[in-house]
């Protein structure tokens, strides 16, 4: 059986790396004693793969993972096994060769009018910049929060952290990852 599962990765947890989240990953399967399928080989791994690195500090609402089992499995009641800052938000069985294919992500930004005239106008001097943050759009919020809404292509992830890499004052600063596009 073949399982694409979409987990929230939020809180404390959004610290930990690409690597360190698939391990952890692994441990929560291991923890609800789903009976994987495993490489061939003298170091077998678990079938599994999951979506596109994302910068640290970022929450990620689209944390895909495929899952290969030997066995039906009801993930209804994964959440008791999660560890903490992951939530399983959806599952669904899938074709044994069902691929991912995401082609952009949807980030959502909150960050303070301070960072956001530095964006503003780091953006609007630089052209490949300005090329990186897709569909870019703005609003304000009742708490005078800025909140960029844009995309990046799957590969082509752009930290805008390095935007603000030289701020010395206080900030607010949340990014999101918040959903995808899916392509052909």
């Amino acid at each position: 059986m073949k399982y694409l599962l979409r987990f929230k990765k939020y809180g404390k947890s959004v610290y930990i790396s690409h690597n360190d989240t698939l391990e952890e990953i692994e441990r929560m399967f291991r923890r609800a004693k789903i009976n994987l399928e495993y490489t061939k080989g003298f170091h077998a791994k678990p079938k599994l793969s999951i979506s596109q690195a994302v910068p640290l500090g970022y929450v990620n609402r689209v944390l895909f993972v495929l899952l290969n089992t030997k066995d039906a499995y009801n993930f209804s009641n994964f959440n008791n096994y999660v560890s903490e800052g992951f939530k399983l938000i959806e599952y669904k069985s899938v074709e044994e060769n069902y691929k991912l294919k995401i082609k952009y992500y949807l980030f959502r930004t909150y960050i303070s009018k301070n960072l956001f005239e530095i964006f503003y106008e780091k953006v609007e001097k630089n052209a490949d910049l300005k090329n990186k943050f897709l569909d870019l759009e703005y609003t304000i919020n009742k708490n005078e929060i800025y909140v960029l809404k844009y995309k990046h292509e799957y590969n082509k992830i752009y930290n805008i952290w390095k935007v603000f890499n030289e701020i010395k004052e206080n900030f607010i600063f949340n990014p999101i990852l918040y959903d995808v596009v899916w392509g052909d």
